[in-house]
């Protein structure tokens, strides 16, 4: 079985990615953390602040099909003070270049990777949303909650697809324990996939009923 993870290279993730090579799969990273060799571990090691499609081609082209991939990188380039301090253009340009580039790897990147590569038909993709997207207790980012959204939409019309099972997660206050990742992981890879498709779901599985309000 094959996995394409996305920043997976540290903290949760990193947990997430060692519980699949435990279990014995081919895994597939993209990340700015180099991890040191393992077996059936293959790393692509990139820079999110210079990304683009042509860096990542010839890598992604030569996956073999995939059976699951999770989408858990994570950008913002605009804060709270970005909209009171007085900056000079040249900063203002440079903050501008930085947003459009968080856009990229947080949104149009995503989907770019489910254009081309080779899924089973019943591979599950998944993208860590947030539930800044129906909550708005924070706003200070704003682009991490609008990316965030996006690729809410974007699981959502891919779902409609028919090509695979395609969901998202909303991980709530993620931790790193051990028995957290496993449960997620299980639940995620077993779950029915047609029941599965389109939904948001927690780490141990539940629905989070609270984006039936963006239901396509």
């Amino acid at each position: 079985m094959n996995a394409l993870l996305l920043g997976c290279g540290s903290k949760w993730g990193l947990t997430v990615l060692q519980n699949l090579l435990d279990k014995g799969w081919t895994v597939y990273s993209l990340t700015s953390t180099e991890l040191s060799e393992q077996e059936n571990l293959v790393q692509h090691v990139i820079d999110w602040n210079t990304v683009d499609q042509a860096k990542l081609e010839k890598f992604l082209r030569q996956l073999p099909t995939l059976d699951f991939v999770l989408f858990n990188q994570n950008g913002s380039a605009l804060s709270y003070d970005n909209f009171v301090d007085n900056v000079s253009l040249t900063e203002t340009w440079k903050l501008e270049k930085n947003w459009s580039q968080q856009y990229f790897v947080s949104a149009v990147l995503p989907y770019h990777i489910v254009k081309t590569v080779s899924l089973d038909s019943r591979a599950v993709v998944a993208w860590m949303l947030s539930a800044f997207i129906y909550t708005h207790a924070n706003i200070d980012h704003a682009d991490y909650i609008g990316n965030k959204y996006q690729n809410y939409l974007i699981m959502k019309n891919f779902s409609r697809t028919g090509t695979a099972c395609f969901c998202g997660v909303n991980p709530m206050s993620l931790d790193t324990n051990q028995t957290t990742t496993e449960t997620f992981v299980n639940t995620i890879l077993d779950y029915n996939r047609e029941e599965l498709n389109s939904q948001v779901i927690y780490l141990d599985g539940n629905k989070d009923i609270n984006f039936h309000n963006f239901s396509v």
